[in-house]
């Protein structure tokens, strides 16, 4: 077996690798995935991808996931496949039966309550205004 002062110095040498050769290359990545983060074709990418994704459905299930509270993730499960993920308040407003549409080139989302009620989400408010901010800068 390895002596005391061969381990310490085995962990020595270790930490010496790990100083000179990972953590530049992990500070790297890092400085990388932000630059490309925010690069003007990443950021125009996310928002049309966002902005073009259509769904609709009625809502055959509802589930807050790992338990109780506002924290949590909601969802909505439709009839057509999606679980939609929906802020707690919004939860609390729609019931089983209610429809979901998403229309593509639209960042809002509506609901349609039993009841002929219509409520209308921007979903895509977020990466809009970031989208819009990276135009600016041009």
């Amino acid at each position: 077996m390895y002596s005391e002062d061969e381990l310490k110095e085995q962990e020595k040498e270790f930490s010496t690798v790990l100083t000179y050769v990972f953590m530049p290359i992990f500070i790297l990545t890092v400085i990388g995935a932000y630059f490309v983060g925010n690069s003007m074709g990443y950021i125009e990418k996310e928002y049309k991808e966002a902005n073009e994704y259509s769904f609709s459905g009625v809502v055959y299930e509802k589930e807050i996931e790992g338990g109780e509270g506002y924290r949590f993730p909601h969802y909505l499960f439709l009839n057509s496949g999606i679980r939609w993920q929906v802020s707690s308040e919004l939860y609390d407003k729609i019931e089983i039966g209610d429809s979901v549409v998403k229309k593509s080139k639209s960042d809002s989302v509506y609901y349609y309550k039993k009841g002929r009620q219509i409520i209308i989400e921007d979903q895509n408010l977020y990466l809009r205004n970031r989208y819009l901010e990276k135009l600016k800068e041009k």
